[in-house]
C-alpha cells in the first residue's frame, strides 16, 4: 500500500500534527511518514508527550513504527488491526494527558469492543486542554454525535513532576458516525466554573471562580452561574502545586469552554479573569464550537462524512493545518469559509 508523506513542518507546525497523522492512519489502515517534526520549535522532533500518543495509538492499532525515539524528526506508521481491552501508558513526565486523549478520540468508534486506556502524567498543564475542560466539553460535545465515553480524573498532576491519572472508557463502541451539523450554539442556559487549586490554599480556587463569575455578570446578567470549588480535601493530593479554572457555558444546542492555568506570580484573580473572558469571546460569536473545539472536531466531522458542518468561533492555526492533514489522509475535501482569527463554518463535501 502507498505510504502516505505528511509534511510536519506545515502550517502550525508542532505534535499535533503527529496525532492527528497517526490516529487516522490507525483508523484508514493506510501507512504514513511524517518527516520534519516540529522543525519550526526550539526543540525540534518528537518528545515525551509525543512518543506517549505513539506508543498508546500503535499498541491499539498494532502498528509498526520506525523512527519513534526522542528528537526524531521522521516517524513512519504502518498500522494493523484495531483492538480493544485495558491499557496504561506513563508518559513519564507532566507531558499532556489530555492531549493524548484527543489523540485517540478519532478512533474510539471503531475499537472492536470496550476499552479502557488509563493514562498517567499532567493532567493540567500549559498548551493543552485542561482536564476539566476535556471531561466536560470534549467528552459532552462527543455525546452530541453518538460517541459516549467516559472520563474520570483519578489524580492531578502538574508540572514540573506530573503523576496525575486519568482513566478513558467506552463500553460500546458504535461502529461509525453519522453525519452532524454543529452550527450554532443557540440560547445560552447557565454557566459552570470548576475552579481547582491543590497543595495551595482552598481561597486560590475560590478567588479563581469569583473572579471568573464577576467577568461574566458584567457581560450576561440573568444568567445562572454555578461555582464548583476542588481542593486538597477532594480525591488523592497531586505531587506538585497547581490551580487551574474552567469556564462551561451550557447552550441550547452546544457546550462550550474555556480554561486558564495558574502559576506563580499570577493572580488568581488573572486566572478566573482570562478564561472567562476568552469564552465570552467565543459566545459573541454565536457560532456551536469555542476555539478549540472547532479544531478538534475536524477530524470527526471528515469521518462522518459528506454533509457534516461545523461552526466555530475563531479559525486558528491549528484548525487549518488539522484540516490539511484529514484531508491529505482521509482523502475527503472540506470548504473553510471564514478568515483566519476570525469565526467560521466548514463544510465536508
Amino acid at each position: 500500500m502507498e505510504t502516505i508523506l505528511i509534511d510536519g513542518s506545515y502550517g502550525e507546525g508542532g505534535g499535533q500534527i503527529v496525532r492527528t497523522s497517526i490516529a487516522l492512519s490507525a483508523l484508514s489502515g493506510k501507512t504514513v511518514k511524517i518527516v520534519n517534526i516540529r522543525a519550526k520549535r526550539r526543540n525540534p522532533g518528537l518528545q515525551h508527550q509525543h512518543l506517549s500518543a505513539v506508543r498508546a495509538i500503535a499498541e491499539i492499532a498494532t502498528a509498526e513504527v520506525n523512527g519513534a525515539k526522542l528528537g526524531s524528526t521522521e516517524l513512519t506508521f504502518s498500522p494493523g488491526k484495531l483492538r480493544s481491552g485495558t491499557f496504561k501508558l506513563d508518559v513519564g513526565t507532566a507531558g499532556s494527558v489530555t492531549l493524548i486523549a484527543q489523540a485517540l478520540l478519532p478512533i474510539l468508534p471503531f475499537l472492536p469492543g470496550p476499552t479502557t486506556i488509563e493514562m498517567r502524567g499532567g493532567t493540567d498543564v500549559p498548551w493543552s486542554p485542561t482536564s476539566d475542560y476535556f471531561a466536560h466539553v470534549v467528552k459532552n460535545i462527543a455525546e452530541k454525535i453518538g460517541l459516549r465515553f467516559s472520563f474520570e480524573v483519578l489524580r492531578r498532576g502538574y508540572y514540573p513532576r506530573g503523576g496525575g491519572v486519568v482513566r478513558l472508557s467506552i463500553e460500546d463502541p458504535p461502529g461509525s458516525i453519522e453525519p452532524f451539523k454543529l452550527l450554532e450554539r443557540g440560547e445560552i442556559k447557565k454557566f459552570e466554573i470548576w475552579s481547582v487549586a491543590h497543595n495551595l490554599p482552598r481561597h486560590v480556587a475560590e478567588r479563581q471562580a469569583k473572579a471568573a463569575s464577576n467577568a461574566i455578570v458584567k457581560r450576561m446578567r440573568g444568567i445562572d452561574i454555578i461555582e464548583r470549588i476542588e481542593d486538597d480535601s477532594s480525591g488523592e493530593k497531586p505531587l506538585d502545586p497547581g490551580s487551574s479554572v474552567a469556564v462551561i457555558a451550557h447552550a441550547e444546542h452546544s457546550i462550550l469552554g474555556a480554561d486558564s492555568l495558574g502559576e506563580r506570580g499570577k493572580r488568581a484573580e488573572v486566572v478566573g479573569t482570562e478564561a472567562a473572558e476568552k469564552l465570552l469571546e467565543d459566545i459573541s460569536t454565536g457560532k456551536a464550537l469555542d476555539r478549540h473545539m472547532s479544531d478538534m472536531m475536524i477530524p470527526l466531522a471528515a469521518i462522518a462524512g459528506r454533509g457534516s458542518e461545523l461552526g466555530g468561533s475563531m479559525l486558528t492555526e491549528h484548525a487549518i493545518t488539522n484540516a490539511k492533514v484529514v484531508e491529505s489522509i482521509l482523502g475527503v475535501r472540506m470548504l473553510i469559509d471564514g478568515s483566519k482569527g476570525k469565526p467560521f463554518t466548514l463544510k465536508v463535501l
